[in-house]
């Protein structure tokens, strides 16, 4: 038994165990079930599971951070009289491989404020998005880095690789 199907069951026997399953009780043995996955992954066979799961706590609130510094910003651009736009259209060679992860990219840096995706090249190994309020196109690609940075561990089975583009 792998991953979420163990910690769902040891969810299930908590509450059994708790006398009462209810919703608290559900999510206590999932916490609970967790850190038992979590002390003991080797022996449990939890370890991608507990990793990846960590990843998506650590990218939602990356994402969260992300997308309320680019509200403030777009928000602080609509109220100059003279905004510095400075729109481009950046290629940004993309680590991330398989569609769904990709669009994943697309979709979380479209989310943000001042960037859009436009779409990928033929071989989807680059993307290409519109953005504004940036110094240039480096820091434009730099922030596109970042939100891939964040997404690797998530969508990946291995440790993501330390080179960047």
């Amino acid at each position: 038994m792998r991953g979420l199907a163990l910690n769902l069951l040891l969810a299930v026997t908590w509450a059994l165990f708790a006398g009462q399953v209810a919703v608290r009780e559900l999510l206590v043995g999932f916490l609970v079930g967790f850190g038992i996955l979590a002390l003991f992954p080797r022996a449990l066979g939890s370890a991608g599971y507990v990793r990846r799961s960590l990843a998506t706590l650590r990218f939602t609130g990356f994402f969260l951070k992300e997308l309320s510094l680019a509200n403030v910003q777009v928000a602080l651009l609509a109220l100059h009289p003279r905004p510095p736009l400075n729109p481009m259209i950046v290629a940004y060679p993309m680590r991330l491989e398989g569609e769904t992860a990709q669009t994943l990219l697309a979709a979380a840096i479209t989310l943000m404020p001042g960037t859009v995706a436009m779409g990928f090249d033929d071989e989807r190994r680059v993307l290409y998005a519109h953005a504004i309020g940036l110094p240039g196109a480096a820091e434009a690609r730099d922030s596109i880095r970042r939100v891939e940075d964040a997404l690797l561990p998530v969508l990946t089975r291995r440790a993501p690789p330390e080179v960047h583009p």
